[in-house]
């Protein structure tokens, strides 16, 4: 393969590099990954995880290293790095813009689904295990990364990601199995494990300790702060039965309590009963370092820091489990605009840009929004753009939407910047020409769909 050929022809021919990442759990774990690998290779390096690749960050990043190594994206920013960088390597999942003569290993340029087959911590190990088959221990980080780009959204891996999972059972870095997917598996007593449920919402339990207290009890399960994982066999069936039954008494639909058991991922290496122990936490342990400008706390714990840095990591994700929470409650209590082909979400300056996203895509589960259409969020971020986040369904996305090229021909007209997946996406516009882009957006959502 000619594109990963050039890859690690890059790595190993030169030094003093500076690794770029994208700041949610998939970039951060791509770029612990190509840090890794060049430390093991005695490579002078840095890091920097960023939100986004715009001027401004080009010119902060420009002179912290000789070379440059872009991962989980750059493939949607040639240009910029054309014009600002003399030499780089591209590592990425996203749909690409424009060609570069540059080594660039892209998921869609080799025939991948960059959408669900694999994400850029799964490209970046492919590179990492080009270099040398030792590094096929980081395949943990790769399945790390496609959960918390939730790629396991139908309930388990696929395509590629399966490949780089069997390398992780191999290594002896991580096994799997059918469970319950709810958060805090590990690292949660089972009263604030079903407390901090949120996808799906459970009324009367989320965000309600007494109710669960009540709820365990009524199956004649004493939480005695124990942990999901001290149950038995049988009183994990007792309670992913009771969560079923109890959620189709509030309406919740079965294709969502259906998304209750699935597969889970647990690395081997890590201790029993912590954020890092089950991919799922762990992936929402990093996105909580990321999308609260601490990115290097996330790199350094997923490279396997479990000190000062995992401690840091920690208190991030108590105020980020927080915030999601208000952000959902946010949008029950305003409701959501509802358009002909979409919903709209504008949450003004209520909630933070960086996790606007995550809530977005948090209100199917919520039931706040049906499955029928996709949603844009808005949200201002600290330069007074308008941030614009999409997040739709896999059924949706089969019948033929794809949110990245919708976002990016919104865009085109009303001077923003804007593009991704299929089924997650984002984009920045003028605040001003907000309701001019929700009626492009509707129509083109509506040309794919039909």
């Amino acid at each position: 393969m000619d594109a990963l050929q050039s890859v690690v022809d890059f790595i190993k021919d030169n030094d003093d590099f500076c690794v770029v990442c994208h700041f949610d759990a998939d970039g951060l774990c791509a770029g612990s990954i190509a840090s890794l690998v060049l430390e093991r290779l005695g490579k002078k390096h840095s890091f920097f995880p960023t939100k986004q690749l715009d001027s401004e960050r080009v010119q902060k990043i420009r002179g912290m290293g000789k070379h440059y190594w872009f991962v989980d994206f750059g493939s949607g920013q040639v240009p910029v790095l054309e014009e600002n960088f003399d030499s780089f390597a591209i590592c990425d999942h996203h749909e690409t813009l424009g060609e570069t003569d540059r080594p660039h290993l892209n998921a869609h340029l080799i025939g991948l689904d960059g959408a669900k087959e694999i994400s850029g911590a799964g490209v970046t190990y492919l590179a990492a295990k080009a270099v040398d088959p030792a590094n096929a221990d980081l395949s943990a980080l790769a399945v790390v990364g496609a959960v918390g780009d939730m790629q396991d959204a139908s309930g388990a891996l696929e395509g590629k990601n399966r490949e780089l999972l069997q390398d992780a059972v191999e290594a002896g870095v991580m096994e799997y199995g059918q469970d319950i997917r709810l958060f805090g598996r590990h690292s949660r007593p089972l009263v604030q494990f079903l407390s901090y449920a949120t996808d799906p919402i459970f009324p009367g339990l989320t965000a309600n300790e007494a109710g669960c207290l009540a709820f365990l009890k009524g199956i004649g399960i004493e939480p005695d702060n124990r942990y999901y994982v001290d149950l038995s066999e049988d009183d994990r069936k007792r309670l992913i039965s009771a969560l079923v039954v109890y959620g189709r008494r509030n309406n919740i639909p079965p294709f969502i309590l259906k998304q209750l058991v699935g597969e889970v991922y647990e690395l081997t290496r890590e201790e029993n009963k912590t954020f890092v122990k089950d991919a799922k936490d762990f992936a929402t342990l990093l996105n909580a370092c990321g999308r609260h400008d601490a990115g290097e706390v996330g790199v350094r714990v997923a490279m396997g820091d479990r000190g000062e840095w995992y401690a840091k990591a920690r208190t991030l994700l108590q105020n980020h489990r927080r915030l999601l929470r208000e952000g959902i409650e946010f949008a029950s209590q305003k409701g959501v605009e509802v358009h002909t082909n979409c919903y709209v979400l504008d949450a003004g300056h209520s909630i933070q840009d960086s996790i606007i996203g995550v809530i977005a895509g948090m209100l199917y589960g919520a039931q706040v929004i049906q499955q029928d259409k996709p949603i844009i969020a808005f949200s201002f971020d600290e330069a007074g753009r308008l941030k614009v986040s999409a997040r739709a369904t896999w059924s949706l996305v089969r019948r033929g939407l794809h949110l990245g090229r919708a976002l990016k021909r919104a865009c085109e007209g009303v001077g923003g910047e804007g593009g991704g997946h299929s089924i997650a996406a984002g984009a920045r516009i003028p605040p001003e020409k907000r309701d001019e882009f929700i009626r492009v957006f509707d129509a083109i959502v509506g040309e794919q769909l039909s």
